[in-house]
């Protein structure tokens, strides 16, 4: 048996973002302005981990494929992996800019420490499933941390509130 402990993970990631229009001025903009107002009127505007670590406004987060990533993408292997079939780009952008591409996340799981902007892919579906007041898979440590409990959640609870948890601009 494997006692509990914390395990400390140093990792940089590059992310290459290909050039594209910021999303207010994507000519398929309001297809993401649509969806995100059949969200709310179905009255599903709350985030969708909805647990103790929530914090922040309702942001809508691209789950499967981001924005940013539009111009890289193939929609061909889109259509064969979720089984779809589109007949034009329109329908592509449509699937990229709906609900099935889209989850509700509080400012909290989409950005900042506890953020799926953040958080490696396996310890991010942990803490999407983790019971609530459990001590979370993982957070994102602020760089200026001087030792591993400074602004750290230990036995469900934040021991320090000394410094800020960092956020992303994804």
């Amino acid at each position: 048996m494997t006692e509990a402990h914390d395990q400390n993970l140093t990792f940089n990631v590059i992310a290459h973002i290909p050039e594209h229009a910021p999303r207010e001025h994507d000519e398929h903009y309001h297809l993401f302005d649509a969806a995100k107002k059949r969200i709310k009127k179905a009255g599903l505007w709350v985030c969708a981990i909805n647990d103790d670590l929530c914090g922040g406004q309702m942001e809508l987060h691209h789950s499967h494929i981001e924005y940013s990533q539009i111009n890289n993408i193939d929609p061909a292997r889109v259509e064969k992996y979720f089984g779809l079939h589109f007949e034009d780009e329109d329908d592509f952008y449509e699937f990229i800019h709906g609900p099935g591409n889209l989850e509700v996340l509080c400012t909290n799981h989409h950005r900042t420490h506890f953020g799926v902007h953040v958080i490696p892919a396996p310890l991010w579906e942990a803490l999407r499933f983790r019971k609530i007041g459990s001590v979370p898979a993982v957070e994102v440590a602020p760089k200026k941390a001087k030792n591993k409990n400074n602004g750290i959640i230990k036995e469900g609870k934040r021991l320090s509130n000394d410094t800020e948890p960092p956020t992303t601009n994804a």
